[in-house]
């Protein structure tokens, strides 16, 4: 017997701070949650507790034999994480208009699907069995898993070869997909691996014999790029945390949390209001919002607590709201970085050093262990941090990443109050 998830149903105009409060209150209850927007009858959020999707509910046009009405219908618009509030509306409205035509969409939806379904069965070609490949072992919903997805289906397009069978890939394709990133060794580095994991799993499959990857000389593959050791001294923070002040108000509020706190820059970008709690003084990432999928949570200082009162004066969903189109994530990073080195004069700025940056000049200024700072960084635990073992460290460690915090925020404090205090 399965049991059954309790509901909560509420009426609302549905937008980001709405969905934003229903999901920390789903977290907190356990309950599935059903928003019902009162913009466009009968489209509804139903918020599970792993995921959240989009339905619409409507009753087709006229009358059954014997008069009676048709049955009422839900058809399914997509997910949460694809689909916006405003994408969903549309979305409803199309299927509105085809019901006023005297149409029945989930009908023929279920019928579309099918189709394609018995079509795809049918296939072979390497878009078809990518899609299986993703489907089985890609769908997690994970930032990597997202990734590993994008790049299989960029080098597809990039070699011209998706409409293709397995036994017509050649070696020459793969050295075409080396060259066209020739002058981007990262990238290409990334289409290739990923490539290389989807035709293993092609062999494991038995739709080759062999990995045709194997036959690429190890001189024609992308050389790992060198380990970025950039992080700044003092007066760079200073400068870095000063200038901020001449940046538009969520630049300058991202860049100083950036350097208070070691969060990955991605996942300070999308953190939202109910990942923080105040009261706790902690940031709480579930394994979804992690690049290496592990829960982790952060403590946060005084300091930091005053940078996000302050960005929350901006009353948006997201804590950083740095596109400037509405709910949209940020995509410009280029721009951020050529403002902040044309204000603070740091001619080789990345966001991405400030991390390096915590991590060298606290291990140079502190006594605390290795291991505890780099535990602020939540890398990827070893095998003999697995398990029960890893958790009950986590635990044990959050006091003491507490005060390594303290201590962060204490020395950004000699470096910034000659200005700021």
């Amino acid at each position: 017997m399965f049991k059954k998830i309790p509901t909560e149903s509420l009426q609302c105009h549905i937008d980001l701070k709405a969905i934003d409060r229903a999901v920390k209150r789903q977290r907190e209850t356990g309950k599935r949650f059903t928003l019902s927007d009162t913009v466009c009858r009968g489209l509804r959020l139903v918020i599970n507790p792993k995921a959240a999707s989009w339905t619409y509910t409507y009753r087709k046009r006229g009358f059954l034999d014997g008069g009676k009405r048709h049955p009422q219908r839900a058809m399914k618009l997509g997910n949460l994480a694809t689909i916006a509030p405003a994408a969903a509306r549309y979305k409803a409205e199309q299927v509105k208009a085809a019901v006023r035509d005297g149409l029945d969409p989930a009908v023929e939806d279920r019928a579309e699907r099918h189709q394609r379904e018995l079509e795809a069965a049918k296939r072979t070609d390497l878009n078809a069995l990518l899609d299986q490949y993703i489907a089985l072992s890609l769908s997690a919903g994970t930032k990597h898993h997202k990734d590993e997805a994008a790049h299989c289906q960029k080098a597809l397009s990039e070699m011209n070869i998706g409409h293709v069978e397995p036994s017509e890939l050649t070696v020459k394709d793969l050295r075409r997909l080396l060259e066209i990133h020739r002058e981007r060794p990262a990238t290409a580095r990334h289409r290739f691996g990923a490539m290389s994991r989807f035709l293993n799993y092609l062999v494991d499959e038995e739709f080759l014999p062999i990995n045709p990857a194997l036959s690429i000389s190890q001189k024609r593959k992308p050389s790992p790029p060198a380990p970025r050791q950039r992080f700044y001294k003092e007066a760079e923070v200073g400068a870095l945390w000063h200038s901020a002040i001449d940046l538009k108000p969520v630049y300058c509020n991202y860049l100083r949390f950036l350097i208070a706190v070691p969060l990955r820059s991605g996942e300070t970008a999308e953190l939202t209001w109910s990942q923080i709690d105040m009261d706790r003084m902690e940031i709480r990432l579930s394994a979804a919002d992690t690049k290496n999928s592990t829960a982790f949570t952060m403590p946060i200082t005084g300091l930091v607590k005053a940078i996000l009162e302050d960005a929350e004066q901006a009353k948006t969903a997201r804590v950083f709201q740095l596109s400037n189109m509405a709910d949209a994530p940020m995509t410009a990073w280029t721009h951020f970085h050529d403002r902040v080195r044309a204000v603070s004069g740091i001619g080789d700025f990345s966001r991405h050093d400030l991390r390096r940056t915590f991590s060298t000049l606290i291990g140079e200024h502190s006594d605390f262990n290795d291991d505890v700072i780099d535990s602020l960084l939540n890398h990827k635990q070893s095998a003999t941090r697995s398990g029960v073992m890893r958790h009950y460290q986590n635990a044990k460690r959050l006091p003491k990443r507490r005060e390594v915090m303290q201590a962060w925020a204490h020395y950004l404090g000699g470096i910034i109050r000659p200005r700021d205090g």
